[in-house]
This record gives C-alpha cells, structure tokens and sequence, in this order.
C-alpha cells in the first residue's frame, strides 16, 4: 500500500513540474536582434525607450516593455528577467475607446497584434507602421501589452502567470492595466539616456492600505473644517509600499481652496520628468477605487511639466483629495 501511495504521489509531482523548450534567441518581426544592440539608446530610432515594468500575477516583477518609435514605425519590445520566459503575447496600439473589452475587462485574445512561441523566448519584438495607428491630436495612443509568462527554474516550469504592464488599471474587475505613449522625434545629437516611466502620487494623510482599498502604494488626502488658503504637497514616484525612499522626489502638487472651488496644480520639479497623464480624484465622499482612470478627472498629456484642474465640491470644509500621474524622466 506504501508503495502505491508513494508511486501516485511521485506521479502527482511529475505532472506539475514540467519542463519546456525555450530559446534565448531574442526574436523581432523586424530584424533578429542581439542582447548588445539593446542600450539606452534605441535600438530602431535615435529616441531612448519608454521602460514600462511587466508584472506577473500582479505582484512579480517579471519583465519590461520597451516603446519606441521613429518617422514610419512603432516598436514594442517585450523582454524578460531571467528564469521568465514568454509563451504568449497580445498587444494593442490606439485609442482607448477601440481596446476589446467586455464588462470593462481587456480580451487579449481579440488584440490585433499576437504571437505564440514554442520554443519559449525572452525577448520580442512587434514593429507596427504609424499609418495604422490612431492617434489623438496630440499624437498620443494607449498601449496594453498582455503575455503568459512561465518562470522556468533549471528546466522545470514553477508557475505560469498573466502579464500586464502599465499603471493604468482597467475598470474591470481583473487586475489588467495599460498605458500611455506619445510619439517622439529625436535627433542623433540627442544625449544618451535611459528613459524610465513610473506612476506618481501626492503625498497625503492616508494611504490606499489604510483605508482597506488596495494593497498597492498610494496616498489620499483627507480634509476636516479646512480654511481658504494656498496648500504645497510633494508628488512621489515610484514610492513602492508607500516608502518615498523606495522611489523619488518627481514635482509637487499645489492645492489652492476657495470656498465650494479647489485648483490642483501639478509641477515637474525634478530634472528630465515629463507628465504623460494625470488623474484627480475630489469629492465630499471617501475613494472607493484606487483606479486613476476611475477617478473622474483626467488629462493625457503630449510631455508637459505643468498641469491644472479647476474643481468643484461642497465647499463645507471637508472632502477628499487623491492626485496620481503618469511620469516619465530621462536621466
């Protein structure tokens, strides 16, 4: 009997650690691409890569998105950290309002641009002509990079997760998030740089933790009885688990109050950080979501360092206030 209870047991064991053919080649639809063409400077245009961080299963840090573009062509590179791996990816380029979705949820499936990979790979690239592209008038576009990762450990697959990157979260119910990206042109006389793009927030009273809306880092501001006057706050990037020393000092955020009016103004204060996007969210009710898109106040920017909102409440002294924006800094 011990013996047919060990026998199922090491069966069990061999079923879910499997192993799987993968390739380190780094693939492009463009060009085949070596790991040391790859530098802060772009590898198709003279402009540096936007870096947007993968996350597997939400939580795992398990890769990069790199966007670039030059005069005819868009190009989304996906690469991954070592031990992940790639089996699926799906992306979209455009506006928001055309992105498959259903009951507020991504279906990556019915994305436009897709590939499957056996052998597995850790590097990708889509090149996607600019006369395909929608673009707004700022000759901006939203990206939602999905893929099936696989951590790969001496052979043996450990876990399989979905990828998403970007700091926009869908108004679903799933975790799925995107993207902003405006075009750019760059010279070869540009200095080389590595650009870098991070969520931002204003520092605030409260976190999204301590008010039980999300385990991911972000501040809200709460007022009581406040008076009229001109408030400055520090706005955070890359502030992981509410820690401004995990991130960096991006601008500040200046609240001025008068009576049932409040102005929020957002500064890039720090050297090379642009604005791609920002969301304000202010009413006399507590946040239920920590969604900047659901946030009800939003500007997609074309690279600005300044921005302003003219806002309305109550005016009885109390509301709240949470301030979010897409950063990007070039250093």
């Amino acid at each position: 009997m011990k013996k047919i209870i060990l026998l199922m047991v090491f069966a069990f064991l061999i079923g879910n650690c499997t192993t799987e053919p993968v390739s380190t080649d780094m693939q492009t639809e463009a060009k085949q691409t070596d790991s040391s063409s790859l530098t802060a400077k772009g590898t198709y245009s003279e402009c540096d890569p936007i870096s947007i961080d993968i996350k597997a299963g939400q939580f795992t840090n398990s890769g990069k998105i790199l966007v670039e573009n030059d005069a005819t062509n868009l190009y989304v590179t996906y690469t991954a950290l070592p031990n992940w791996y790639f089996s699926e990816m799906h992306l979209y380029v455009g506006p928001y309002a055309n992105v498959p979705t259903a009951n507020g949820n991504p279906i990556p499936g019915q994305f436009p641009y897709k590939k499957s990979f056996n052998p597995l790979v850790q590097m990708y690239t889509f090149t996607i002509p600019l006369s395909s592209i929608i673009l707004d008038s700022n000759r901006c576009l939203y990206i939602a990079a999905h893929s099936v990762m696989k951590n790969i450990v001496n052979g043996t697959t450990v876990r399989t997760e979905t990828g998403w990157a970007g700091d926009i979260k869908f108004p679903g119910k799933n975790w799925a998030t995107y993207f902003n990206y405006c075009l750019r042109t760059c010279t070869s006389d540009d200095p080389p740089g590595e650009t870098t793009c991070d969520t931002a927030y204003m520092f605030g009273n409260n976190t999204f933790n301590s008010l039980n809306l999300s385990e991911k880092w972000g501040w809200v501001t709460s007022y009581n009885n406040v008076t009229n006057g001109t408030y400055t706050y520090n706005l955070y990037a890359g502030a992981g688990q509410n820690n401004i020393n995990n991130g960096y000092l991006a601008g500040t955020v200046t609240v001025v109050i008068q009576g049932s009016n409040v102005q929020v103004t957002l500064n890039a204060t720090h050297t090379g950080t642009i604005f791609t996007e920002t969301h304000v969210y202010l009413s006399d009710s507590p946040p239920t979501t920590v969604a900047p898109g659901q946030y009800g106040n939003q500007h997609t920017l074309n690279n600005t360092t300044t921005d302003t909102y003219n806002l309305t409440y109550s005016g009885d002294g109390s509301f709240w206030l949470i301030v979010h924006a897409g950063v990007c800094t070039t250093n």
